[in-house]
């Protein structure tokens, strides 16, 4: 009964499109920091965005919460705040220009792949893990506190999700 009641309230809101919504809103001042060098607000965007991910999941599926809308802007989200940093990190060279091509090429095939679906193909297990290491690493890198372990465990962290991202990849297209 609670639990319904806690259901139709979060609909009528419905907050996990709402979360998807401010994670797509943070690009603004993620991008502007960017351009600015003000790496250390771009940080505490990257954290506030990986907390409301996690939340806009949680309860999408914990009330059943899901959308069509939110099928739609909540991998957009994911894709956006994790490109834009990416793309920085590319051009600063902490990151090969490779890796980020065939990350965004993966991004296009499979988008291209799951909305080709009638349902739009919820997300695998592996993509999801993707964008988790990726948020992780991005954290670790855009820290405000520099150390060559911290670097050296982001980018660790950067390559696991990187070879997570061509997992996925071959895991969603039809073989």
């Amino acid at each position: 009964m609670k639990k319904q009641i806690i259901s139709k309230y979060l609909q009528f809101r419905n907050i996990p499109n709402i979360l998807s919504i401010i994670r797509i809103l943070l690009i603004i001042p993620i991008i502007i920091f960017i351009e600015i060098n003000n790496l250390n607000y771009v940080w505490y965007l990257l954290i506030i965005a990986g907390i409301t991910d996690f939340l806009d999941g949680y309860f999408a599926k914990r009330y059943n919460l899901t959308s069509i809308t939110g099928s739609i802007i909540d991998p957009l989200a994911d894709k956006v705040i994790i490109i834009i940093p990416l793309i920085w990190l590319c051009s600063n060279e902490i990151i090969p220009f490779w890796s980020l091509a065939l990350i965004t090429l993966r991004e296009f095939i499979v988008t291209a792949f799951r909305s080709s679906k009638k349902d739009g193909m919820p997300a695998l297990r592996f993509g999801k893990y993707k964008t988790l290491f990726f948020f992780i690493a991005l954290i670790i890198l855009f820290a405000p506190f520099k150390d060559v372990h911290i670097i050296n465990s982001g980018l660790l962290i950067y390559w696991i999700g990187f070879s997570l991202n061509i997992i996925s990849l071959i895991t969603y297209l039809p073989i």
